[in-house]
């Protein structure tokens, strides 16, 4: 008798310590969700709050459009899995919960793979030619990612006195002042020689600018000449691929990226990589 009442009490015993212990597993894993959650909502709204500065600092583009939407999807994502977890309602099903991760790892994933690339520079600093790849005026004046181009150019026609430089980039939406005139002012500023600096303001895209440049170029040079081309290291990879496609076989130099940027233009990119994929443009 005594020892059934042992034995009884040692397996409450040993069931109770499992409850204990499931139940403590189960308040980790909350605890897990929870953090996972807010994290959610918190990067949703750094890239909300980052497409409004960069629309501040720049103009309206789709990658601005693309990171504020991300944003938004993120911010509802970790409300609806924290409601889950509090039983307030049903949270996202199983198919999202799956998908918004593995998309943003994918994500993530090409924005490593393209800032790697972008850093990898070819220049030899003794090509002939610098071909500038436009981006957004405002106002009339160069953006921090379009002075970050230049800056480049500055210390590449310093170190590579004899080289042209093209500025390339047309007329954007809303403003009075090509790209190419708003890069030949701040270059002269900063010490070029006007002499040097030849303009292309026809361009309204990569593609564009890599054919229009290419014609200049060869009217000054023959067709015997060698080729650098400037742009920020998230361009890198899709423009080194446009100029194949324009037949410009150039080599390359990377411009930083502005912090506060690199979202907005990593999302961008990313987009425009597909359509490089599917146009080769």
């Amino acid at each position: 008798m005594m020892t059934r009442s042992v034995g009884a009490g040692v397996g409450a015993g040993t069931n109770g310590l499992t409850r204990a212990a499931g139940a403590l597993d189960l308040r980790r894993l909350d605890r897990g969700a929870r953090l996972a959650a807010v994290l959610w909502v918190v990067v949703g709204a750094v890239l909300i709050l980052d497409a409004l500065v960069v629309l501040f600092a720049s103009s309206m583009h789709t990658g601005i459009v693309a990171t504020f939407v991300i944003g938004v999807l993120y911010v509802f994502y970790g409300l609806s899995r924290h409601r889950t977890r509090s039983g307030a309602r049903q949270g996202p099903p199983r198919w999202l919960r799956i998908l918004v991760p593995s998309l943003t790892a994918l994500m993530l994933l090409v924005f490593a793979c393209l800032a790697v690339f972008g850093r990898m520079d070819t220049a030899s600093q003794e090509e002939d030619a610098v071909v500038v790849l436009g981006t957004a005026v405002k106002d009339g004046d160069v953006t921090p990612a379009l002075r970050s181009r230049l800056d480049v150019t500055v210390d590449y026609s310093i170190a590579n006195a004899d080289a042209v430089i093209v500025v390339a980039g047309g007329l954007a939406p809303g403003e009075t002042v090509t790209e190419a005139l708003a890069m030949e002012r701040y270059l002269v500023t900063r010490g070029v020689a006007e002499h040097r600096i030849v303009q292309e303001g026809r361009s309204t895209s990569t593609f564009e600018n890599f054919v229009y440049a290419k014609g200049l170029l060869d009217a000054r040079f023959g067709t015997e000449y060698t080729t650098v081309f400037v742009t920020s290291d998230y361009h890198v990879f899709r423009a080194a691929g446009i100029a194949e496609t324009a037949g410009v076989h150039a080599t390359h130099a990377h411009a930083d990226t502005p912090w506060y940027e690199v979202p907005v233009d990593y999302v961008r990119e990313s987009l425009a990589i597909t359509k490089f994929v599917v146009t080769g443009r």
